[in-house]
């Protein structure tokens, strides 16, 4: 029983970092192009941009120069914030110079911001608005409604637009680079086949490798729902406002 319900958890998890990604990029590329990147935009436009992403650039870089310090890898350069265009044309807002390592400690590296800015979606939202820490680790629709909506945005709306910008920012900023989805492929071989193998765990509630696996994927499931949600919002924002 543990076992696929477990397996069925990992799906959600599964697609709520696709929706985080997909959704993400779609409202980065949005964004940028309201700017005027690519088209020779004004300067204004550029700053706006700039601002808006900086926090999560900011947090996604240092994710990567965390997981170097904590995995032991030599990092020659970082920058938090430096804007640049790349030999190829595309907009790089920061970076982390570091030695190649192999898998999985490359994937730790260049996977670490989809897990650090999505912690930091959810302690912004805890600080800020009504809802406490356990309430934004899983979320329901009625909290959501209750602890977003309603008296925080009528009574103080200053807050709720912090909470708005840092969200949105903290979001575009877990969306990985191409360098950083070198290691996807590997880790999606051993997420499918970690998926596929607790499907076969089907021998009852006693079994208690499959309830650890079940409670830790339900864990995920639920911190990655509002980030999923945050960047789902910004994506059709971004597209009604075009």
């Amino acid at each position: 029983m543990y076992g696929e319900a477990a397996a069925g958890v990992l799906l959600v998890f599964g697609l709520e970092l696709a929706i985080l990604y997909a959704a993400g990029s779609y409202a980065m590329g949005r964004l940028m192009a309201f700017s005027g990147f690519g088209g020779g935009g004004i300067a204004p436009g550029r700053i706006a941009f700039f601002l808006l992403v900086f926090p999560g650039v900011v947090l996604h870089e240092s994710a990567h120069y965390l997981a170097c310090l904590l995995t032991g890898t030599k990092v020659s350069r970082f920058a938090a914030f430096s804007p640049r265009r790349a030999a190829d044309g595309r907009l790089v807002l920061g970076y982390v110079r570091h030695e190649r390592r192999a898998f999985p400690i490359g994937a730790v590296i260049g996977l670490a911001p989809i897990l650090l800015n999505p912690l930091g979606i959810l302690l912004v939202t805890a600080l800020i608005t009504p809802l406490t820490l356990s309430e934004v680790a899983d979320p329901s629709l009625e909290t959501l409604k209750n602890g977003l909506a309603g008296r925080f945005l009528a009574e103080t709306p200053l807050l709720a637009a912090v909470w708005a910008y840092l969200s949105l920012s903290l979001a575009l900023g877990s969306v990985p680079s191409r360098e950083d989805l070198s290691s996807l492929p590997a880790v999606l071989l051993v997420f499918g086949g970690g998926v596929f193998l607790l499907g076969l765990f089907r021998v009852g509630s006693e079994n208690v490798f499959s309830s650890a696996i079940y409670d830790l994927a339900a864990l995920a499931a639920g911190l990655y729902a509002l980030p999923a949600a945050v960047a789902l919002v910004a994506a059709l924002l971004t597209r009604i406002l075009r």
